[in-house]
């Protein structure tokens, strides 16, 4: 049976942006953390453990999607991924909140910087330095979309 979530989704992935992909996927990390949050607090390990692990997988994907030799900021924003996905992991490991939420934390401030990316009239050619940078984060600034921090073809360099 078609799930029709599950086609809408596919959709909105492949019209949108890379700017709005990448708000997508941060999107999707926060969904399921805060999912893990919820089973943890109905003591649901399993579930718990398998919104963890989602959360986890897409922080890889973004983080091995980086183009190292960028620049510094991409540098940055790969310490950033990997702060994140070690408290992801410490709260699955623990079943404590606090790590998760801290997680939680930094994906929205860098959610929030790539939603003003997003909107920018020119966020579809994604190399564009004259946007105006978003208040929210220092590291998470059109410089890094404008240096090419992300690999065309997802790969990490």
């Amino acid at each position: 049976m078609l799930d029709p979530t599950a086609a809408y989704r596919t959709a909105q992935v492949s019209s949108a942006s890379r700017a709005g992909q990448i708000v997508l996927l941060y999107q999707g990390a926060i969904r399921f953390a805060s999912q893990h949050l919820a089973f943890i607090e109905r003591h649901d390990v399993e579930q718990a453990h398998k919104a963890s692990i989602r959360a986890q997988e897409i922080v890889s994907a973004l983080r091995g999607a980086l183009d190292l030799s960028a620049g510094p900021i991409a540098v940055q924003l790969d310490q950033l991924y990997d702060f994140v996905s070690r408290r992801l992991v410490d709260g699955n490991l623990t079943k404590e909140p606090r790590p998760t939420e801290e997680a939680i934390k930094v994906l929205r401030g860098l959610l929030e910087a790539w939603q003003e990316i997003a909107a920018a009239p020119t966020s579809d050619a994604v190399e564009t330095p004259a946007q105006p940078a978003p208040t929210q984060l220092p590291v998470a600034r059109p410089a890094l979309v404008a240096a090419g921090m992300y690999a065309a073809g997802g790969a990490r360099r």
